[in-house]
């Protein structure tokens, strides 16, 4: 069966999960490659989405599905069913289907690609329910030892916040060396033992050092930054709204004259990681490698049965 050629793009961006038993943290990279080297790199391609104001997904690997981008499709997958749970195994399902009918003449190297979901769900341990921290990767290949090894099938793998752990770290798609791994681990550890420095803000700022760390040296890996904060008291009412992290503005002149507010240029990483109060819904951290305000991204925003596509200010 002949079908229509894909622009043959990948986003093997690095995707950083922290699990907390009171809130959710996940940073990704930006950038779209062309493994071949023909096509240059893009960093302003949104690889992110708020499900409901309780879960946040990535993706990783094949960057266009049907000839619109992976992270729309899911989005439109996600949209057709009436809860999480139900979604999650509807885009198993549909993405595996997409794969064997669809893309059936490619060789499956081509076609891998993992949605990585965090947040907070409702989970059934000894006939009760409680509110867990999950992490979930519906993916059609096996992580191992920094290798990729297609499947036929999509599959979906979760994992949850352990009792009496402070803390979870997981890496996917551009690996994470054994030794960074440690480190951030190590660092993330001391910040959640001490007050002063285990707010979701501070995890935040960590997660994105490391991706701009590793972007040093990785090509694959970009310094536009998306960062998603899930808070474990959302509000679960079924309104929609958006609210995103600070905006930092320049500080007004003491003058008489009228004077207008402009965005911040130049200010440090540090300090474009702030949540306004309340932290009841996610929020949305974007860094641009300019250090300036703007431009902003946001992610897409899902809920069942509606779909608010990204939305970008610029000057």
């Amino acid at each position: 069966m002949q079908i229509e050629e894909d622009i043959e793009i990948l986003h093997m961006t690095m995707i950083l999960t922290c699990l907390t038993k009171d809130y959710v943290v996940q940073a990704s990279d930006r950038r779209i490659s062309d493994l071949d080297g023909k096509i240059p790199p893009k960093d302003q391609s949104n690889k992110a989405l708020v499900y409901g104001n309780h879960f946040v997904f990535a993706y990783t690997g094949k960057a266009q599905l049907v000839s619109t981008s992976t992270i729309e499709w899911a989005a439109q997958r996600l949209c057709e069913r009436e809860n999480l749970d139900d979604a999650i195994h509807h885009l198993r399902d549909r993405a595996t289907s997409l794969m064997q009918n669809f893309y059936s003449g490619r060789r499956l190297s081509e076609l891998m690609v993992a949605f990585v979901g965090a947040g907070f769900a409702e989970v059934q341990e000894y006939g009760r329910w409680h509110l867990k921290p999950l992490r979930i990767m519906i993916s059609n290949f096996v992580e191992k030892n920094d290798t990729w090894s297609p499947l036929k099938e999509f599959r979906i793998d979760w994992e949850e916040l352990k009792v009496g752990y402070t803390f979870k770290l997981f890496s996917s798609g551009r690996p994470l060396s054994k030794e960074r791994r440690n480190a951030l681990n190590n660092i993330l550890k001391w910040c959640l033992r001490h007050k002063k420095a285990q707010g979701p803000e501070t995890i935040g700022r960590f997660l994105a050092r490391e991706i701009l760390k590793a972007a040093e040296t990785d090509e694959y890996i970009g310094t536009n930054i998306m960062c998603t904060f899930v808070p474990r008291a959302f509000i679960n009412d079924g309104s929609f709204s958006i609210h995103l992290g600070s905006l930092l503005m320049e500080t007004p002149r003491i003058n008489a004259e009228p004077q207008q507010l402009q965005p911040a240029n130049h200010f440090s990483l540090h300090d474009r990681f702030f949540i306004p109060s309340p932290f009841d819904r996610p929020r949305i951290v974007y860094i641009d490698n300019s250090n300036n305000s703007l431009p902003y991204y946001t992610p897409i925003y899902v809920r069942p049965g509606q779909v608010i596509p990204a939305i970008s200010m610029s000057e």
